[in-house]
């Protein structure tokens, strides 16, 4: 895509035309598979559920108080309020997502890499409750804990062809994910809030602190498995997200008192309590 063609794109966006903020992405995706994969099998399979989402997409931009087309570091949809009234109403968490990228990693040194890999769903404490020296340091085995305690299903996020197949199709087509927790970068927070959207998703979205994708061509080699970087949560989005699922405690579904859970059973890539 030339520069004249981005930068046209890049206006769009910061005008908010049409009420959309996500022109660029869309049309630098237009030749990816992970478009065809979510417009064939989201948009057209499902059109009422596309119109509806796109008009809370829009709605929602429409209401944004800066023009920026960035967000906030922490952003829910609906409000923070409403969506923990919805989890408190479901039989289990809103799933968590993490991106590989949180996972240790020296690409000169594999004492002190990630002992599942990187750009991939796997870690050795979610599938085996393992744990090595490196893990401890590692914040895909601190959410864990936390989110094995809370009932919440548990998911690594690696391509964008992946998280339409795992969390949005199953989500659109069977209702199997109606809330999310994801922690991600704050470019990938601007291109995943309309298909969450199309979806039926209540979001819970959470930026990196650091070792983030800062534009299209840093994202397209990271949904490739290339980042050497390794992305870090801040404080202020650990408590948040401590205090969010925190807030899911104790909470009875169908009159029952929710379980305790000690490991997790892993289906497809997504990790759920069991």
């Amino acid at each position: 895509m030339g520069t004249l063609s981005q930068r046209f794109l890049g206006r769009l966006d910061k005008g908010r035309f049409w009420n959309v903020q996500v022109w660029d992405f869309s049309f630098r995706s237009l030749s990816r598979e992970y478009a065809w994969l979510f417009f064939l099998r989201a948009v057209l399979a499902h059109p009422v559920k596309t119109v509806r989402g796109l008009r809370r997409y829009r709605r929602f931009i429409r209401e944004k108080k800066h023009w920026d087309p960035e967000y906030a570091r922490l952003l829910s949809i609906p409000d923070e309020t409403i969506f923990l009234q919805h989890a408190r109403g479901r039989k289990s968490g809103p799933l968590v997502g993490l991106g590989f990228c949180l996972k240790p990693y020296d690409p000169n040194g594999s004492s002190v890499s990630c002992p599942s890999g990187r750009a991939n769903h796997n870690c050795l404490y979610l599938e085996r409750g393992e744990t090595r020296l490196v893990c401890t340091g590692c914040s895909i085995h601190e959410i864990g804990c936390l989110a094995l305690d809370k009932g919440c299903p548990v998911y690594i996020m690696t391509s964008a062809k992946d998280i339409a197949r795992d969390l949005m199709l199953p989500q659109i087509s069977r209702g199997l994910f109606p809330a999310a927790v994801l922690i991600l970068c704050p470019y990938s927070v601007q291109a995943i809030i309309l298909p969450l959207l199309i979806c039926g998703l209540d979001m819970l979205l959470l930026s990196y602190a650091s070792g983030s994708c800062a534009d299209y061509g840093q994202w397209l080699k990271a949904d490739r498995g290339i980042k050497d970087e390794r992305t870090t949560i801040d404080d202020d989005s650990r408590e948040k997200l401590l205090g969010v699922l925190g807030k899911l405690e104790d909470v009875e579904v169908s009159g029952i008192r929710s379980q305790r859970y000690r490991q997790f059973r892993r289906g497809g890539n997504v990790f759920y309590p069991g």
